[in-house]
């Protein structure tokens, strides 16, 4: 590329004066447009998209641009992707748009080469159609491109074969974003047919296209559940980018992190998590080599990594080793917060909840704590205040500080958190999707039980009889609302050692908190 790039601006600086002369001016203006278009077609491939867009733009500008060989509106998948590169969608919208109409319906018209520029036309109109976050029309498009050159014949249609893999590869990956898994699979083994051995030979593109597919279609096959072929696909991907390494790292290394990230998530769908651990370290040292010169991109893939790895720790019992990993993930994802809160907040809530979690398993009470704390604290100001998973996620924040408080003592405390997310879990359950919400309902009601019970010891230690018996009695209470086995045992365990422990003073509290004789049964029937 980088001898291509010289030569060709090498091109421009040879025709530029000529055609800016007096004599013989005009036969070297095509020269000079064709140099440009090419030139800029190059940097544009080099990701150099400022300098493509001058370059196409100085190409069309040129008077007597007719008399290039290759149409003027070649140069239009140039302006394209080179206003798409440099952020101006709307624009490169516009021209695609028009680049498309150019070329008519996709049923009519003629066939042969014009044909191929309309399928090149249509393709860069569906990826700026996903570019600009409009993935359903992008699929339409694709689709109309596949079909355009599917229609020819086997000899015109030789030339476009390149364009044609590249289409189905980009329509796999549009159709996985859309959650169509199964148009998305059919799509991805009709390119997986073409990327294999012969066109990685043929063309270098190859190896990306093929990388890239095997990616995505390991994604769409483990959300279909063919989770042992998501893996086997997953295990090829990685195998294809190590390959484009070689021959590019520039181009490989950000692409093997994909496989990776997509192996290990496999892996760990499949609990072997042997491999997947020895996935996720090499995930993390490519993440934090890349994250060196592109720290906003690197830096949280290197957090989930990390992440990762400390839950592998904890599975082997190496629980200060998964503590040291879950703070480093929790302390990039901390730095990527501060550059992008939206992006990357949710995310240190969610390790930050790991780290208490992995906190608690090393005796590290107030850290499992004040980690549960911040974690619950970013979630209640996101921004969604009134969605359900945001409520949901709150709830579940609250049964993990409930439970770090419990660890340490906190026993009033905890009981607020357990309450809070019963009350936040019901009123999602009343507003449908009573299966989807049962079971954070469940662990909320079994800590909200295990608070209880713990209360009642403590205030029967201190001497606070009537602060015991109001415990039972909010226990009571809880065991009547829920049908929870263990909830109905943690509420009997406490009035049988409470009554064990005092006989006649329990007794007398009772009555005097809630006005009643004490209960000689306390477990729920039915």
């Amino acid at each position: 590329m980088a001898s291509r790039l010289e030569w060709s601006g090498e091109a421009v600086a040879l025709f530029r004066a000529p055609a800016t002369g007096r004599r013989s001016a005009g036969r070297h203006r095509g020269r000079l447009a064709r140099s440009l278009a090419l030139q800029g077609e190059l940097l544009c491939a080099a990701g150099r998209y400022a300098e493509a867009l001058a370059a196409v733009e100085e190409s069309l500008a040129v008077p007597e641009a007719r008399a290039l060989r290759t149409p003027a509106v070649d140069r239009r998948l140039t302006l394209t992707f080179a206003l798409a590169g440099v952020g101006r969608l709307d624009e490169a919208l516009v021209v695609a748009r028009e680049h498309a109409d150019a070329y008519g319906d996709v049923a009519t018209g003629p066939v042969g080469r014009s044909s191929g520029i309309r399928a090149q036309a249509l393709r860069a109109y569906a990826c700026v159609l996903e570019w600009a976050g409009r993935p359903a029309e992008s699929a339409d498009v694709f689709r109309q491109c596949v079909a355009l050159i599917r229609e020819l014949s086997p000899w015109r249609r030789l030339p476009v074969e390149l364009l044609y893999t590249r289409t189905l590869v980009e329509l796999t990956g549009v159709l996985r974003t859309l959650a169509r898994f199964d148009e998305a699979i059919e799509a991805g083994e009709e390119a997986r047919e073409r990327t294999g051995v012969v066109l990685p030979r043929l063309n270098p593109e190859g190896l990306t296209l093929n990388a890239r597919l095997l990616s995505d279609l390991a994604w769409c096959l483990g959300s279909t559940g063919e989770v042992d072929r998501a893996r086997e696909t997953a295990t090829e991907a990685v195998a294809a980018c190590r390959t484009m390494i070689v021959y590019d790292p520039a181009a490989g290394q950000p692409r093997l992190v994909i496989a990776l990230r997509c192996l290990a998530h496999h892996l760990d769908r499949l609990e072997a998590h042997d491999e997947e651990r020895v996935a996720l370290c090499e995930l993390a040292a490519l993440c934090f080599q890349l994250a060196i010169s592109s720290p906003d991109v690197y830096e949280p893939a290197l957090a989930e990594a990390l992440d990762g790895l400390a839950l592998c720790h904890a599975r082997d019992g190496e629980f200060s080793e998964s503590v040291a990993a879950a703070e480093r993930s929790v302390a990039l994802y901390r730095r990527a917060a501060e550059r992008d809160p939206a992006a990357h907040e949710p995310e240190l809530a969610r390790t930050l909840g790991a780290l208490s979690t992995h906190l608690s398993r090393t005796d590290s009470g107030d850290g499992s704590v004040a980690a549960a704390h911040e974690a619950l604290e970013i979630t209640r100001r996101s921004a969604e205040p009134d969605g359900q998973e945001h409520r949901s996620r709150i709830a579940q924040r609250l049964r993990l500080l409930g439970r770090a408080l419990l660890r340490t003592g906190d026993e009033e405390e905890a009981e607020a958190c357990f309450t809070e997310a019963e009350t936040i879990l019901r009123a999602l359950m009343e507003t449908g999707g009573r299966e989807r919400y049962a079971a954070g309902l469940d662990a909320a009601l079994s800590g909200l039980a295990a608070a209880l019970g713990a209360a009642v010891d403590v205030h029967l230690d201190a001497g606070r009889a009537t602060e015991a018996a109001a415990a039972l009695d909010r226990i009571h209470r809880l065991t009547w609302r829920t049908g929870r086995s263990d909830v109905h045992a943690a509420c009997v365990t406490a009035f049988a050692r409470a009554r064990a422990r005092e006989p006649e003073g329990i007794r007398q509290a009772w009555q005097r908190a809630t006005g009643e004789p004490w209960p000689t049964f306390v477990y729920r029937i039915g």
